[in-house]
Parts: structure tokens; C-alpha cells; sequence
């Protein structure tokens, strides 16, 4: 799959065949919007798409047989949190809570129980701000370091998981990053719950799961605590176990 290098390296062989062709045979210099467009096309596929891993490497798959992973966005949430909470504990399943930090210093209690059932915290920013792709390098290390830095008020443990905003990367997240032992956690299937709430178009998706897959949810939706329990009697009849994302990766949810 490209990523950024590799595009990088296409780029410049384009450039430099374009510089051949041109001393050869006169060529117009329109052709050499051709590698820009291609450059500018695949940089923004590849920063909305969190599965090319193109900046930097992101877990979206797990490696299992018969296993999947539990996460959801957004929260925590006073009501829709509880709820999700509810059910997963109704099938003693476990889950990774991808959490805004400004949410987390409002809604301490619900992490903390959240925490205490058994489910993984992450970071999801601090801010989780519409326009966080645009951040400088400086402004997303700072903003990551405040969400740390309230979770492990809250339940005294410093997360290593981490999900960008909306899933979007870039080079300065990628710099960011080399600051924190955060690992990128992105997704292989998603519900698309924030844009549907209609729950026979949801089930649908969802029942094309497949073992290894990352299921992204997000706690802060009205009713999904309905969707996730007959998600879930779906797992159980398929033979499909819930897995905790450190332990199916062999990787510590904290530092």
C-alpha cells in the first residue's frame, strides 16, 4: 500500500522522467501538473484514510482467529456511556474507551467506573477540535500531554493508546508523536453510528465483522446501547469473541 515515501519516491521519478521526456522532445510544461496533482491527491486520501497507515504506522487490524475489538469515540458521556456500559457488562465483554479530555475533567466519575469494570482508557485528544488536522507539531504535543495528564488524575494510569481526531494524520502528528510512547490505534470497520442512526442500516454493517477486526462505536450516540446489545448477541452466535486490545496485541494499555 503507498504511503508517504512511497509517494514521495513516485513523485520525483515522475519528475524526473517529465525532466528526460522534456529535454528529448520539447514536452509542455502542463505535464508537470500531472505528478502535483497525483501528490496532492494521495497526501489527501492518505491523511483522511486511517488504514493506509500513511504517515506513520496504526494499528487497524488485530492479529486473532476468532477474536475482535470494542472501541468507541467521543466520550465519556453522563447518560450514553452508562448504557454502553450496561450492555457490555450483560455479555461480560470488555472495551477500549477512546475519551476527549475536556470530557474526562467533566465526567471524571463515568471514567472512573468505566475504568474499574474492566475497560481500557485512551487518549482522543484533549480538545478534539475541528480543525485539530491543521495543528502545529507544538499544539498537538501539548494537547496530548493535558489529556494524558487528566486520565491519569482520574484513574491514575497514563495511557499508551491513542486515536487522532477523526482519524486524520499528517507529518506533524507523526512528530508529535515521536515525543509520547502513544501507539495510533485506528479502525477496520466503522459504523458510521454519528451519520446513521437507523438500526437495521447499522446491523447491517455490522454484520459483515470478520475476526481481527477493530469495531469503531462512539458513546456519545443516542440508542447505540441497542445496536451494540444485538451486535453483540450477533457475536455470540457467530462464535466471535470479545477481546481487550492489550491483550490480543501483547501490548500494556498504560505506561
Amino acid at each position: 500500500m503507498l504511503n508517504f515515501k512511497r509517494t514521495s519516491v513516485i513523485f520525483l521519478m515522475m519528475i524526473l522522467f517529465l525532466n528526460v521526456f522534456n529535454v528529448i522532445f520539447g514536452i509542455s510544461g502542463w505535464w508537470y501538473v500531472v505528478p502535483g496533482i497525483f501528490l496532492f491527491a494521495m497526501t489527501g486520501i492518505g491523511s483522511f484514510r486511517i488504514g493506509m497507515s500513511f504517515y506513520f504506522d496504526v494499528i487497524c487490524k488485530v492479529p486473532t482467529t476468532n477474536q475482535i475489538v470494542l472501541t468507541f469515540d467521543d466520550g465519556p458521556d453522563e447518560r450514553t456511556t452508562l448504557k454502553v456500559l450496561g450492555v457490555l457488562k450483560k455479555y461480560d465483554a470488555n472495551a477500549t474507551f477512546f475519551c476527549i479530555g475536556s470530557k474526562v475533567a467533566q465526567f471524571s466519575d463515568v471514567v472512573l467506573q468505566t475504568h474499574r469494570e474492566g475497560h481500557i482508557i485512551a487518549n482522543h485528544s484533549y480538545c478534539h477540535n475541528d480543525f485539530y488536522g491543521f495543528y502545529s507539531k507544538k499544539k498537538i504535543i501539548a494537547d496530548l500531554m493535558q489529556c494524558n495528564q487528566i486520565i491519569r488524575e482520574t484513574i491514575g494510569e497514563k495511557p499508551r493508546f491513542f486515536r487522532p481526531p477523526f482519524g486524520v494524520t499528517n507529518p506533524n502528528m507523526k512528530r508529535a508523536l515521536r515525543k509520547f510512547p502513544l501507539i495510533p490505534v485506528g479502525w477496520s470497520l466503522r459504523t458510521l453510528d454519528t451519520v446513521n442512526s437507523d438500526r437495521e442500516i447499522l446491523m447491517k454493517k455490522l454484520r459483515q465483522t470478520k475476526a481481527g477486526d477493530i469495531i469503531l462505536f462512539h458513546d456519545r450516540v443516542e440508542h447505540i446501547e441497542v445496536v451494540l446489545d444485538e451486535f453483540l448477541s450477533f457475536c455470540k452466535q457467530q462464535h466471535l469473541q470479545i477481546a481487550r486490545l492489550d491483550e490480543v496485541l501483547n501490548m500494556p494499555a498504560y505506561e
